[in-house]
Parts: structure tokens; C-alpha cells; sequence
């Protein structure tokens, strides 16, 4: 898994699988994931959209044949301490 340190990303398409991002900021951007593993600690989302493509995306197509509900988070920003 690669790390990212201390990267500010602003207004663009980031590739989140395979990553650990550690004090890292994401400010309007389109996140996009495939389903990889994907970590990140002391980050902070602003304003972004999410993607979700391949294994990510049949998770949630099964998920939504079984009738699950998808729920947008509670508020445009999340920060993470995970």
C-alpha cells in the first residue's frame, strides 16, 4: 500500500485504492474507488464526490437487489482520526 504524507488535493480526481493517506486534505474533489483497500489517518474531505467503479460498484448493485438503502453522509465534512 502506498503512503501519501501531508498532500493537499484541491479540485481534482483522485485514485484512492491501494493508498494510506496520513494528513492529507481533499478540498472539491471526485474521489474514485474501485473496491482495493484504502486507509487514511488525520485527513480531512471538503466538499468531494465520490466514484465508485469495478468491485466497489457490484457491492453496491447486490447491495441495492437486496433492497439495502444508500445513505449520503450526514454532513460535507468528514474528518477521520481512523
Amino acid at each position: 500500500m502506498e503512503e501519501v504524507k501531508e498532500k493537499v488535493y484541491r479540485q481534482e480526481t483522485v485514485r484512492l485504492d491501494d493508498k494510506l493517506f496520513v494528513n492529507c486534505k481533499f478540498e472539491d474533489c471526485l474521489l474514485c474507488y474501485r473496491g482495493a483497500r484504502c486507509e487514511w489517518e488525520h485527513t480531512r474531505f471538503s466538499n468531494c464526490r465520490g466514484l465508485l467503479d469495478g468491485a466497489a460498484n457490484n457491492t453496491v448493485q447486490v447491495l441495492q437487489g437486496l433492497e439495502f438503502k444508500i445513505m449520503p453522509p450526514v454532513s460535507g465534512d468528514l474528518e477521520s482520526t481512523h
